[in-house]
């Protein structure tokens, strides 16, 4: 059986920020993401594009024009799939939000993100 080639990153999103930094998402066809044991006050990971690794992010919509949001737990660690349309964009940042407003996060968070070919 072929493998498929993986990478994990760790993505960070800093005490009293809403968003990690970025992600490069240029040979990925696939992957998921760990969250941390607490977050603050959110049960929603969203996700910003650009093509552009220093570019400007913008919130990702679904084709229903939705935001493509990921409900995680905020009392314990998850495990989660990382949405097919994060990886029509080349680079990504997970954002802690609520109804498209950031929640700033009390502590530092380290997301584990895994990437597969």
């Amino acid at each position: 059986m072929e493998t498929r080639n993986s990478r994990s990153v760790n993505a960070t999103v800093l005490s009293g920020a809403a968003i990690s930094g970025a992600i490069d998402n240029t040979w990925a066809a696939g992957g998921g993401f760990v969250t941390p044991a607490t977050l603050t006050a959110t049960t929603v990971i969203a996700f910003k594009v650009s093509s552009a690794f220093a570019g400007t992010y913008v919130p990702l919509y679904d084709k229903d024009g939705a935001l493509v949001e990921v409900a995680a737990s905020v009392a314990a660690a998850g495990a989660y799939p990382l949405p097919d349309e994060l990886f029509a964009f080349a680079y990504f940042k997970l954002w802690t939000e609520a109804a498209g407003v950031d929640v700033n996060q009390a502590a530092d968070r380290a997301f584990v993100v895994t990437l597969k070919e």
